[in-house]
């Protein structure tokens, strides 16, 4: 697998020869979920299965607005290592992001990378084992457990963004504090459609309800 973050071409080994042992089912019941990390001494990474829950939440800021968010709970028992992913639109002007992905790690005694060190980017991919496309988006560390994407607000990007997020798998390229490389994938399934969808729709409506207005002003 290539991932392209800037200028900066990362080539990992073929995921695809995991993926095509028949674990990508569209739209599961179950979401799947897997860690693939990088063995210098092995052609292929390590295959660590996990777990993903999906949901969608309502913010409300300071002027009363809700808006929806979305959630993830990943978990990976056998890395002692389990994770929250929060996507929401932006509300804060000073920020020059359509969108926000945050990523907040809670890592348990007994993980063996050490921790981890970044978040690289976020792709987006119809099936498992597809190359994907990256979001266009700058990423930043927060602190050592907490890292976030921020999307782009240029009207092109944002729209490219948002077709993207309608795919169904997602490729999240993290890297540990031992300077191993690492992939958390996850698959929507029938909850993580739904919960994508409503925010999208919400989001959606409420840039047009917004444009609207202006425009009536």
């Amino acid at each position: 697998m290539v991932l392209v973050v800037g200028i900066c071409v990362l080539v990992f080994p073929p995921f695809s020869a995991f993926a095509s042992s028949g674990r990508s089912v569209p739209r599961s019941l179950v979401p799947q979920m897997f860690l693939y990390e990088e063995k210098p001494e092995k052609a292929q990474p390590t295959t660590v299965p996990g777990s993903v829950t999906w949901s969608i939440d309502m913010r409300t800021d300071a002027r009363g607005h809700s808006d929806p968010v979305i959630q993830a709970h990943i978990a990976v028992p056998k890395r002692h290592l389990t994770a929250v992913l929060t996507l929401e639109r932006n509300a804060d002007p000073s920020v020059s992001a359509s969108h926000l992905l945050e990523l907040s790690f809670q890592i348990a005694p007994g993980f063996k990378g050490g921790g981890i060190y970044s978040l690289r980017s976020m792709s987006m991919k119809a099936t498992e084992s597809d190359r994907g496309d990256t979001l266009i988006a700058v990423p930043a560390k927060v602190t050592d457990n907490l890292y976030m994407l921020a999307l782009n607000d240029l009207p092109e990007a944002r729209a490219k963004n948002l077709e993207l997020l309608e795919r169904q798998w997602i490729d999240l390229p993290i890297s540990y504090q031992d300077g191993k490389r690492a992939l958390l994938t996850l698959e929507k399934g029938a909850d993580g459609e739904r919960v994508f969808n409503q925010a999208i729709q919400a989001w959606a409506s409420d840039d047009l309800a917004g444009t609207a207005a202006g425009n009536a002003q």
